[in-house]
């Protein structure tokens, strides 16, 4: 019941942080898209909503990396509060 409830006014989100590289990664639009819904696409934080387990949005994300920045990149699963 209390989970029904948290789900209702929060949202699931997944946090992409690339403060330790040595540049911001630049992904298309459509690369974006697939990967969920994004409130944050631009800075050093990314804040992204996506229906692909935790696990799989990092495989997925990853892929449109290049490999010398996938180590400092860092991943963090939270809660943000959201209205109908």
């Amino acid at each position: 019941m209390l989970k029904d409830f948290i789900k209702s006014i929060y949202e699931k989100v997944y946090i992409i942080n690339f403060e330790h590289c040595s540049h911001i990664p630049s992904l298309t639009k459509e690369e974006l898209t697939c990967l969920g819904k994004w409130y944050v696409s631009t800075g050093k934080e990314w804040i992204c909503h996506s229906d692909y387990e935790f696990e799989e949005f990092q495989k997925l994300f990853l892929n449109f990396i290049n490999a010398e920045d996938k180590d400092n990149i860092s991943f963090v699963s939270d809660f943000m509060p959201f209205q109908h």
